[in-house]
């Protein structure tokens, strides 16, 4: 696969301002974050419509951008709009096979890596595990962008044959997606965390003490998303879960992670949005 000439998807100004903003800055407000979305509509409907869902019990009741936003919080309004985008980028992207492994399953992670945070009592990470895990796999986006149909093939072939995703990558074009991730997160010049995330997810097992508590969640959200799906995992990514629900003491609790939580989840208005 020649680097020079992949299609590379642009990041809109609304979502580079909007993942520089800092909800916890002193001039952090529903205001701020108003100026800087209101040059896209599609965004501002878009919060508007999530709002007054029934997710937030207001059906029908809030009519303007700062009071949805005042609603949904800073935070939970600043990952919408990232998962806006990640959404924009996967429209073209038609079929069961790109909506199951790009849309439903960057949800699903950054919805449990968020959840993770509250379980794990590493709260100050919520926010950003939640656009971590969302972009964690972005490379699997440029992939199908530029193989489009040879590309869902592949993702067939992996799910169906316990193989790994990036091995599978590398055979066939000589690069992964972490590569590839790696390469977009330098273009649209994100915050060096989350190009960390994107370049050590995938550590091996002996290795899990040494990577970052946002590495760790967003491992440990990608592989429980996954077997929440029904996605079987391969041999390396079992390990990495052992690790992980060793080094956290998650053995009580990992299996609450089930299909009763995931009918759960479904519930989201995030997660509405993504796979809508």
């Amino acid at each position: 696969m020649d680097l020079d000439n992949i299609i590379i998807p642009p990041i809109s100004a609304v979502s580079f301002q909007v993942i520089k903003f800092d909800p916890e800055s002193e001039a952090a407000d529903s205001q701020a974050l108003e100026r800087i979305v209101t040059p896209d509509e599609g965004v501002c409907s878009e919060i508007l419509r999530v709002s007054n869902s029934s997710f937030y019990g207001r059906s029908g009741r809030v009519k303007s951008l700062k009071d949805a936003i005042t609603l949904i919080g800073l935070k939970a309004t600043r990952n919408l709009i990232i998962l806006l985008s990640t959404k924009a980028m996967n429209a073209g992207l038609k079929g069961e096979t790109f909506t199951r492994h790009l849309n439903e399953f960057s949800v699903t992670c950054a919805l449990v890596a968020s959840e993770l945070c509250d379980r794990l009592n590493l709260k100050q990470y919520k926010e950003e595990a939640f656009i971590s895990a969302l972009l964690h796999k972005i490379g699997m986006t440029v992939f199908a962008l530029n193989k489009r149909r040879e590309y869902a093939d592949l993702l067939r072939k992996v799910e169906t044959e316990f193989a790994d995703l990036a091995e599978e990558e590398r055979k066939r074009y000589r690069i992964d997606h972490v590569e590839l991730g790696q390469k977009l997160m330098q273009r649209w010049h994100l915050p060096d965390q989350y190009l960390d995330v994107i370049a050590h997810h995938n550590f091996k097992p002996e290795e899990t003490g040494q990577v970052s508590d946002l590495v760790r969640i967003t491992a440990l959200a990608s592989i429980t998303g996954r077997e929440m799906m029904g996605i079987l995992l391969p041999m390396n990514e079992l390990n990495r879960r052992a690790s992980l629900v060793d080094y956290y003491g998650a053995q009580d609790w990992i299996s609450s992670y089930d299909e009763k939580y995931f009918a759960k989840l479904r519930e989201h208005s995030f997660y509405k949005v993504a796979v809508g």
